[in-house]
């Protein structure tokens, strides 16, 4: 009998190394592709990307610790490293999680626009940034950041000349170009600043993907800019959590 659960016990400890096994396979060996993961939060805004050599970036992090789980569920429970958190703008729906996200992870990399707003919420986030010595990368339009191989940041907004006010607050737009696959991230910019960026660049006809934080209601939405990204996507981020993929040559929706 004994000898049964010595048996039992070693059986039971191989499957579980097996199990593991398999799981740390699943995220080490995993297809080199751009992973996008739009998560739907019930208040806030929150972007993850993986690229295709593992390195993570998150845009926001929403209002509160409903990131948590969403990031439980797209990293391997052992990684708490996250190498670029982008902080769009000073809004506590934008950046309301992040204090407890500084905490919980290794952060490598913060980016924000050099003309933002003030909030209490970017004051205590701040004050943790720097008493964790992490590392701040101001950014303005023109300014690009090679997040990784072949992967390209473009800063399209804001620069210190704009004209804000009221409905056109300071806020971080960019795109993310990976070969011929673009994501653009516009977050809560208004008809008025999409208009501008649209403006000041070329037009595109590879694929591209396009993200709202608003309705994406034509209410709020630059025509002018539609016009210019020739979009196959557009996404709002108060839908359901989508996930893409990109190859370098087209987007997937999983």
């Amino acid at each position: 009998m004994k000898n049964i659960k010595i048996y039992l016990l070693i059986g039971i400890i191989l499957i579980g190394l097996i199990i593991l096994s398999i799981y740390i396979y699943h995220w080490e060996y995993r297809k080199p592709v751009l992973e996008v993961y739009f998560f739907s939060l019930n208040k806030g805004r929150a972007v993850f990307i993986r690229t295709p050599s593992n390195k993570t970036i998150l845009i926001g992090g929403g209002q509160n610790s409903e990131i948590i789980r969403e990031l439980t569920n797209v990293m391997p429970f052992y990684n708490r490293k996250i190498d670029y958190v982008f902080l769009p703008s000073a809004l506590p729906a934008q950046i309301g999680a992040l204090i407890e996200i500084i905490n919980r992870y290794e952060i490598d990399n913060i980016v924000l626009p050099k003309v933002m707003s003030t909030s209490t919420v970017l004051s205590l986030l701040m004050k943790e940034i720097r008493q964790k010595k992490i590392h701040i990368e101001e950014v303005e339009k023109g300014n690009k950041i090679d997040l990784d191989n072949s992967i390209i940041m473009n800063v399209l907004f804001p620069y210190s000349d704009f004209k804000f006010n009221k409905t056109s607050l300071p806020e971080l737009g960019f795109s993310i170009l990976y070969n011929n696959t673009s994501i653009f991230l516009m977050g809560n910019l208004s008809k008025t600043i999409q208009k501008d960026i649209a403006n000041s660049m070329e037009s595109k006809t590879d694929q591209n993907l396009i993200e709202f934080y608003n309705s994406g209601g034509d209410s709020k939405v630059s025509a002018d800019l539609i016009e210019k990204i020739k979009p196959k996507f557009i996404f709002t981020t108060k839908e359901k959590t989508v996930h893409f993929v990109s190859n370098g040559l087209f987007f997937q929706k999983i």
